[in-house]
C-alpha cells in the first residue's frame, strides 16, 4: 500500500516546523525576532557584557542575567542555531531562569540537535528537560505535545507517546496542534479509522470559527488529510 505523508500540522506562523515529514519540534514564540535577529543579537551581548561588568553582582543583577540569556537562547532557537541556544539557556539556567519556558524550549532546541545529529544523549536530554517543563507547569500543553513527538519518533515509546496525547487531546480540544498529532500517530500506527475520525471532528470544530490565515490553513490541511485517508481506505478494501 501506498504511504501518504499526514500533517501533524501546517506551517502558519511557526518558525520551527514541529516532525511534519523532517520532523523537527515545534518553537512557538510570541515574538518575531527574523526581522533583525543579528542586530538583536548583538544588542543582547552588549547588555550582558554591561551588567557582567557591574562591580557588585546581586540578585537583581543574576537575575537581569538570567532573562537575558533566556532571550538570546529565544533567538537562536528560531534561527535553528542549536549549539548556541544550549549554550545560552544553560546560562539562563545558571543564573536562576528555571522557568517552564526556559526548560520547555531547551528541550526544544536538544530534541532538534538530536534528530540533526542522530544523537541519543541529546534526545534523552531533550525528554528530560521537556518533563521537568510538564512538571513545573499544569497544562503545558506545548511541552506534552512535543514529549509525545520526541517519544514516538526517536526513543520508539510509541504507545506512551500516544497515551500522552490522547489524554491531552480532550482536555484542551482548542490545541488543535495536539489533535493533529493524535491523528498523525494513530495514521503511523495504522489505525486509519480512528485517524479519520480525528480529523473529521477537527475540521467540524475549525468550521465553526472564524477565518484568519493560520485557521485556514489547518482547515486546508485537516481536508487534505481526511481525502488522503479516505483514498488509503479505499485502496484497503480493493486490496
Amino acid at each position: 500500500m501506498k504511504k501518504v505523508l499526514i500533517t501533524i500540522l501546517v506551517f502558519g506562523i511557526l518558525i520551527v516546523t514541529a516532525f511534519v515529514g523532517s520532523k523537527y519540534f515545534n518553537c512557538n514564540f510570541v515574538n518575531d525576532y527574523r526581522y533583525d535577529a543579528d542586530r538583536r543579537i548583538r544588542e543582547i551581548k552588549e547588555l550582558i557584557e554591561d551588567i557582567e561588568g557591574e562591580e557588585v553582582r546581586d540578585t537583581k543583577s543574576l537575575k537581569r542575567l538570567g532573562e537575558q540569556y533566556s532571550h538570546l537562547g529565544s533567538i537562536y532557537l528560531q534561527k535553528s542555531l542549536w549549539d548556541q541556544a544550549i549554550e545560552a539557556y544553560d546560562k539562563s539556567l545558571h543564573f536562576g531562569r528555571n522557568t517552564p519556558g526556559v526548560l520547555y524550549s531547551l528541550g526544544l532546541a536538544y530534541g532538534n540537535r538530536g534528530k540533526e545529529r542522530d544523537s541519543a544523549d541529546d534526545i534523552d536530554k531533550a525528554a528530560f528537560y521537556l518533563k521537568k517543563a510538564i512538571d513545573n507547569k499544569k497544562n503545558f500543553f506545548e511541552a506534552e505535545n512535543a514529549l509525545a513527538i520526541l517519544l514516538f519518533y526517536h526513543k520508539d515509546e510509541k504507545d506512551a507517546a500516544l497515551k500522552i496525547i490522547e489524554e491531552l487531546a480532550p482536555r484542551n480540544p482548542k490545541f488543535y496542534i495536539g489533535r493533529f498529532t493524535l491523528g498523525r500517530f494513530y495514521y503511523e500506527m495504522g489505525s486509519l479509522e480512528k485517524a479519520l475520525v480525528v480529523y473529521e471532528d477537527l475540521n467540524a470544530d475549525l468550521d465553526k470559527l472564524p477565518p484568519s490565515g493560520i485557521i485556514n490553513g489547518y482547515k486546508n490541511q485537516c481536508r487534505e488529510n481526511i481525502q488522503r485517508i479516505m483514498s488509503e481506505m479505499t485502496e484497503r478494501k480493493r486490496g
